[in-house]
């Protein structure tokens, strides 16, 4: 009998429970107004990865990790040996080719000056043959001089334009070869700080390779990715924090700069390799009010204030 008792109670119980469960209103969750998207700190325009124009053996690093650079200061030097030989060559072509044209224009003057000699003879042998002093063969043979030296005057001129288009060739392989030896000196293209020196003294460099990475000096800002659940909520202009990754403390606050215009897969900003879920982001750039000594590269949660 007690243990009867013990049963009917027990169902008795159970079933009030369930029927206060049944009693109990759902929770509605109110509206989302935030979004944590992941992202990282770049600078404006991004980091530069600079490739070497040419190939060859770097003699000289001008710069460290961490070297704050101008716009055309030097950052790697290449071997420029041949260079430099291919340039004094070119120029002793070019003294040699002056000298030539020189040479030549004196033969002109001196070949003028005795062509006009020789129009004045012929003229007075004219005069003279009209009054009967000389023979005719004397006119014809200063008229044979007086053309011999014209045609040689014809040929010397020839020969100067000639020796000066070889001059201006010269002139066009010396800019060739200076602007190579100029391409051993590397130098940066912008302001900036150095992130990385990827090659040692002594070791080469292939055309093309990267040498350096360089971060502008531009201001700093997020680029962050929003899960697709609320890319139709991004609008620019939305106010945003900052937060270093794992902290509720914002370092930082800003503006939603642009939006892409497309989903994209998860990128590097998703550190672990087994996240099974097939989601997608929208990407978002996001201005700083400062950088809060926040380094480049630095893995940050942007909080998008949702309008």
């Amino acid at each position: 009998m007690k243990k009867l008792l013990i049963g009917l109670f027990s169902i008795f119980f159970l079933v009030a429970c369930s029927n206060k469960k049944e009693n109990v209103a759902p929770v509605e969750a109110g509206p989302v107004s935030i979004a944590v998207g992941i992202g990282k700190v770049i600078p404006q325009n991004g980091v530069s990865e600079l490739a070497s124009p040419v190939a060859g053996i770097v003699s000289e690093i001008a710069v460290a990790t961490g070297s704050k650079v101008k716009s055309g200061d030097l950052l790697l030097t290449i071997d420029n040996t041949d260079a430099l030989l291919a340039l004094s060559e070119i120029n002793s072509r070019l003294s040699t080719q002056q000298e030539s044209i020189q040479s030549a224009r004196l033969l002109k003057e001196q070949g003028l000056t005795r062509l006009r000699e020789k129009e004045r003879l012929l003229d007075d042998a004219r005069e003279l043959f009209a009054a009967g002093a000389v023979t005719g063969e004397s006119v014809r043979n200063l008229q044979n001089e007086y053309d011999l030296e014209k045609q040689n005057q014809k040929k010397l001129q020839s020969d100067i334009q000639l020796q000066e288009l070889q001059l201006r060739e010269i002139v066009s392989q010396k800019s060739t070869k200076a602007e190579e030896l100029s391409r051993t000196s590397l130098r940066a293209p912008m302001d900036g700080i150095v992130l990385d020196v990827l090659p040692k003294k002594g070791e080469a460099v292939d055309r093309y390779e990267t040498y350096v990475i360089l971060a502008p000096d531009a201001p700093f800002f997020v680029e962050a990715e929003i899960d697709e659940m609320f890319s139709n909520r991004l609008a620019l202009g939305q106010l945003c924090e900052i937060r270093i990754a794992g902290s509720a403390q914002s370092v930082a606050q800003g503006k939603v700069l642009s939006i892409s215009p497309d989903l994209k897969k998860k990128s590097l900003f998703s550190d672990s390799g087994q996240d099974l879920q097939d989601r997608r982001v929208r990407k978002i750039e996001v201005s700083m009010d400062n950088d809060a000594r926040l380094l480049i590269n630095t893995k940050v949660e942007c909080v998008v204030h949702l309008n």
